[in-house]
């Protein structure tokens, strides 16, 4: 069901100015209805060309995405939980929303997709925060037969199905950063977050949190402390839709699943290896106050991020943060 909030954004994509009463119009609802997700969505980072009249405008058209073509996508790309995707308008993340749904019903195969998001997370807490109808932001619970200890390396699979695919699509300049980090020409692309919520012996159920920039001129303004990029910045040929691309990235997702889930990280351990962009280079881990330095050497069959030090010896990251660096050694990671 489209509602109102993207029947007025379809109206402000059109070519001519429109005032608060022919969108009111176009839309079916009330002026003061208008001029409230006027505001919403301005907050939100939408950017509009207001003349004297007024008359409003998108800076930039952008192209919601419809919930029954998106489920018709998904079905043809063999999704086979397509009834069990939301779309929302906004959200403040799209995890927390799968996370309340946890006591009404099971989350195996839910997902949740979000043009915005008000409170989008990365790992250790980090804020993503992307323009509205411009990026992917989507979330899906999926139950493993296993326990958490036996999930090392799965953020690592999930990269790696997201890379292989836009490689596939064009973006042939996709890397992978240890743990959960897509980049593309030394620029974040996008990132994976996993959140389990079982013990370590028991089954356990897990929501993936995926963010990729799309098409989103905004990034360049943003203060992320890294380089930012997009999809469209990066693709040799035409852009995807959106709703094409969430449709071979969740049929894709769910293939990636099944088979960490039988064979854990072991078979993706080779193509994780070939993608890594700090293989081979000198790199710093961080973890709290500690740190490490070394020569990355590419993931184990577990998931952690070896570092060749002094001497020739491997240190196993299992947690923590890398960067390059060119700093002398420093204390182990515990």
């Amino acid at each position: 069901m489209t509602t109102e909030r993207t029947r007025l954004v379809r109206a402000l994509s059109t070519a001519k100015p429109a005032s608060i009463a022919e969108l009111a119009l176009a839309v079916g609802i009330g002026e003061p209805a208008v001029k409230r997700y006027l505001s919403e969505l301005e907050a939100d980072g939408l950017q509009f060309q207001v003349t004297a009249s007024p008359d409003y405008q998108l800076g930039l058209a952008v192209d919601p995405m419809e919930e029954a073509h998106l489920k018709s996508a998904l079905t043809t790309r063999g999704f086979p939980f397509a009834d069990q995707v939301v779309l929302l308008d906004t959200v403040d993340s799209t995890s927390n929303w799968l996370t309340r749904q946890a006591g009404n019903s099971e989350l195996h195969g839910q997902v949740c997709i979000s043009e915005f998001q008000s409170a989008g997370r990365g790992r250790r807490g980090r804020s993503w925060r992307g323009s509205p109808y411009r990026n992917l932001m989507l979330s899906m619970g999926w139950r493993f037969c296993k326990g958490a200890v036996q999930l090392g390396g799965l953020s690592l699979s999930i990269g790696l199905a997201l890379a292989s695919r836009l490689r596939e699509l064009g973006a042939d300049k996709v890397g992978l950063k240890w743990p959960n980090d897509l980049f593309a020409s030394g620029e974040k692309l996008g990132g994976v977050l996993v959140e389990l919520n079982s013990s370590a012996d028991k089954e356990v159920c897990a929501i993936i949190g995926i963010g990729l920039n799309i098409d989103d001129p905004s990034l360049a303004t943003l203060d992320t402390g890294q380089g930012v990029t997009d999809l469209a910045s990066q693709i040799n040929g035409p852009l995807p839709q959106r709703t094409e691309l969430i449709a071979y990235v969740l049929a894709d997702l769910v293939r990636a699943l099944e088979r960490f889930d039988n064979r854990g990280f072991m078979p993706d351990q080779p193509g994780w290896n070939a993608l890594d962009i700090f293989r081979g280079k000198a790199i710093r881990a961080t973890s709290q106050r500690e740190f490490v330095v070394g020569v990355g050497e590419g993931a184990d069959e577990l998931g952690r991020y070896r570092l060749r030090c002094d001497g020739g010896s491997i240190t196993p990251i299992i947690a923590g943060d890398i960067t390059l660096s060119f700093d002398p050694p420093g204390l182990p990671l515990s």
